[in-house]
């Protein structure tokens, strides 16, 4: 019995890509990069009335922008600085993203200030520190990167070097944690039936992204060199969810009829 010529002509296809995806360092920064743009522009064409359009925005710019700053990375253009920028880039995700939750639930108090002056102090760092962060290896799923920057505390034999990147892991994944743990609790004692909507969807896109990648660490603890990529391609979730979110507009007041 002969093979079809349309199974034989898909599984040579898929062979060409297999071997492209074996071939090519930061194909899939690059896949996620078009996607997360496309989806960037998905909003901006048909979502600008949004109440929150400029917070989903800059989330969804911050994420395409470190797929394409990987990318770039793996293909070899200027390893050097283009990983520092990569990480200024997503140092702001987690502040920008608990200023949508402040947005999202209508908090008053502006302490999302403490989280972009703490981002701000880092990224001088990324910047201006050659040795900050530098690259390792990529291969066509994620990149490694590392970081030897340390602060000694105290002095002489009760001196301590402590690492950068420690301080650096507390800042983000405690402000992501923090955010999360902020929506729960609106949730818990909020009672506006939109403001609450609102905040399940942002809530799940957290946690989507957050859950599987602190899975996957905790088994593999051999991928935590990769963290922060692999943190940014499990947030392709989050993008679709704040496209989903973007389409959330609430339900505009019904305007009276004025009698003649």
């Amino acid at each position: 019995m002969s093979e079809s010529p349309f199974f034989s002509r898909n599984v040579y296809n898929f062979e060409i890509f297999a071997h492209i995806a074996m071939v090519m360092d930061g194909l899939v920064s690059l896949i996620f990069f078009g996607i997360e743009l496309a989806i960037l522009i998905v909003v901006i064409i048909f979502n600008r009335d949004h109440p929150h359009f400029w917070e989903i925005v800059a989330l969804l710019a911050l994420l395409q922008l470190y797929q394409l700053s990987e990318f770039l990375v793996c293909i070899g253009v200027n390893a050097g600085l283009i990983t520092r920028i990569g990480f200024v880039v997503i140092t702001f995700l987690p502040p920008v993203g608990y200023f949508l939750c402040t947005r999202v639930v209508k908090w008053k108090f502006p302490d999302y200030w403490f989280g972009f002056a703490i981002a701000l102090a880092f990224s001088v760092y990324f910047i201006y520190e050659t040795s900050s962060v530098t690259f390792g290896e990529c291969n066509p799923f994620f990149a490694t990167y590392e970081s030897t920057g340390t602060i000694t505390i105290g002095e002489g034999v009760k001196a301590y070097d402590l690492r950068i990147s420690v301080l650096y892991g507390i800042f983000y994944h405690g402000s992501l944690l923090y955010s999360i743990w902020f929506l729960v609790e609106h949730l818990i004692w909020g009672k506006d039936k939109i403001e609450n909507k609102y905040a399940v969807i942002v809530l799940i896109g957290f946690l989507a992204f957050m859950i599987p990648m602190l899975l996957m660490v905790i088994i593999w603890p051999q991928y935590a060199v990769a963290v922060a990529s692999i943190l940014c391609k499990y947030a392709l979730i989050l993008a679709v969810t704040l496209l989903l979110f973007s389409f959330m507009k609430g339900k505009k007041p019904i305007e009276k009829a004025v009698e003649v």
